[in-house]
């Protein structure tokens, strides 16, 4: 029993001195940007990974942090930035995106820790572990500033200012009609002054405050009351000052039996114009544009029945639309010189266009049991004649009944009668009976192009078939020998059961009517000379 005793008291004092005898390690300091940091929990190796408080690290480097205590979640934000991490959870999410992580964040002594290169990285910044020293080395960077224009981003003109890393800046209005940027970062752009002079800035002169945190300044000389907003690039490797144009002024005047209106902005903006129906209406959008100018009043003409002004915004762009309710169709020319948009309403009632029933006679077309494409094509066609004419437009049949004519011949008629617009009706077949949707053809040429694509968008937006697309072909005859724009509609396949069905329905020609008619006006009405 003594023996035994002895025994015990023995491998009790050997493990007692082995355990005293152990070194201890030293505790993981933490560097960031050269600086120590202290913290009053220690980083810990787990599984290793090295995980480290995160207020410590995040806010060393410019970034807050938000604890969500019912959700258990921290977010880290920084430049434009978005980290989400939940504890014990091996997912995070950054700007959206899931991340695995190879540990998950911790508490401990209160404290959330983080996975070192995770956050660290996350944040933009060079993350080391020096083993020796058993120091974690986190370096943000001093970001260079390589980059100032001023040009149109997003659809405002700008002043941008780029970087190589996320930038971190603030900025204030100085004196009169001066807007000073301040980054944190090294200038390194070759040449530091833009000399603009528009209506919007004068010049923009950039140059190096402090050398040693370091900090780079932007002037810029705006031109008074100017309307402009600050924010940063998604990556947050640019700081964009983006100035808002004005439409500042609306002149009607009539010159004839013609109506002008001139739009006046501050400066040169990209313009998109439409036409659109029921009723009819032409829009004017004018890209970064805010309204500086109440809504005029119409003299008496015969085209355009009110004026409507509207405003639209999508942080940081925004467009203003001017809406001209018309009386009837009219021709609409819409051109810009210089910061002037000019849109010019004209009679419509000269306009010739040729429509062209494919086929007949002779040939049948395509053939599906006892329904030919010549008589679908010809009904198209005699409808759609009765929608343009009610419109005011002059309108000229290839054919108004079952007779052939050739396709040059056709070409040739609409070439000797000087039309404006042709228009050819198909119908599609296929050896496959999963064939489907409508197609627009046509000849390779700008206006032409422009028509189809015109007629294309109508039947798409109108009929609801497939959309197949406007197809360059340039081997067709009635598209490529006639002189003026020209397409050729393919309204749908016969040989879909379920199209043809459609195409044998007398109301849905009339709507596929309805439809190229609708396209046909708008390459009318919009088309800018």
């Amino acid at each position: 029993m003594i023996k035994k005793i002895l025994l015990v008291m023995f491998l009790i004092l050997t493990i007692s001195s082995s355990v005293c005898g152990a070194p201890a390690q030293e505790p993981i300091e933490i560097y960031v940007n050269q600086n120590k940091i202290d913290s009053d929990v220690t980083p810990i190796i787990l599984e290793g990974r090295t995980l480290v408080p995160l207020r410590v690290i995040s806010e060393n480097l410019g970034a807050s942090v938000h604890w969500d205590n019912a959700e258990r979640s921290v977010k880290v934000t920084a430049f434009s930035r978005s980290i989400l991490l939940k504890i014990d959870d091996t997912e995070a999410i950054i700007d959206g995106e899931t991340i695995t992580l190879d540990v998950p964040a911790k508490i401990i002594n209160d404290r959330t820790l983080v996975p070192l290169r995770f956050i660290g990285e996350s944040l933009g910044a060079e993350v080391d572990w020096d083993n020796t020293l058993r120091r974690v080395i986190v370096n943000s960077g001093i970001p260079k500033i390589i980059g100032l224009s001023y040009e149109v981003f997003d659809g405002n003109q700008s002043v941008v200012i780029s970087g190589d890393l996320p930038l971190d800046y603030s900025y204030q209005e100085v004196g009169e009609n001066k807007l000073v940027v301040d980054i944190k970062g090294e200038m390194k752009v070759r040449d530091n002054s833009l000399h603009v002079y528009d209506n919007l800035v004068e010049k923009v002169f950039m140059a190096a405050i402090d050398a040693d945190t370091p900090l780079t300044r932007t002037v810029i000389d705006i031109s008074p009351e100017v309307s402009y907003q600050v924010h940063q690039t998604a990556d947050g490797k640019a700081v964009v000052v983006s100035f808002a144009n004005n439409l500042n002024d609306i002149d009607i005047s009539r010159h004839g039996d013609d109506l002008h209106v001139k739009l006046a902005t501050t400066s040169q903006a990209d313009i998109n114009y439409f036409f659109l129906t029921n009723p009819d209406r032409l829009v004017v959008d004018i890209a970064g544009a805010l309204l500086s100018v109440d809504t005029p009043s119409v003299p008496n003409n015969d085209y355009v029945k009110d004026i409507r002004l509207g405003q639209f915004s999508t942080n940081p762009n925004t467009t203003a639309r001017v809406v001209f309710d018309l009386k009837k169709v009219a021709n609409c020319q819409v051109y810009q010189d210089g910061n002037i948009t000019t849109v010019i309403f004209s009679s419509v009632k000269d306009r010739l266009v040729v429509i062209d029933p494919g086929h007949g006679g002779s040939d049948p077309g395509a053939v599906c049991g006892n329904i030919r494409e010549k008589d679908l094509n010809l009904d198209i066609g005699l409808k759609l004649k009765n929608i343009l004419e009610e419109r005011g437009l002059k309108v000229f049949m290839t054919r108004q009944d079952d007779t052939y004519m050739s396709t040059y011949a056709r070409a040739g008629m609409a070439n000797e009668l000087n039309a404006d617009v042709f228009v050819s009706i198909h119908h599609n077949a296929s050896e496959s009976p999963s064939g489907s949707g409508t197609e627009t053809l046509y000849y390779p040429d700008t206006e032409k192009e422009a028509l189809a694509s015109a007629i294309q968008k109508s039947m798409v937006k109108n009929v609801g078939l497939k959309d197949r697309g406007v197809v360059e072909r340039p081997g067709l005859v009635v598209t490529r020998e006639t002189m003026m724009p020209s397409a050729l509609v393919e309204v749908g396949f016969m040989t879909n059961s379920d199209e043809l069905a459609l195409l044998i329905n007398e109301t849905f020609r009339q709507r596929v009517a309805e439809a190229i008619a609708e396209g046909i006006m708008n390459y009318l009405a919009v088309k800018a000379d």
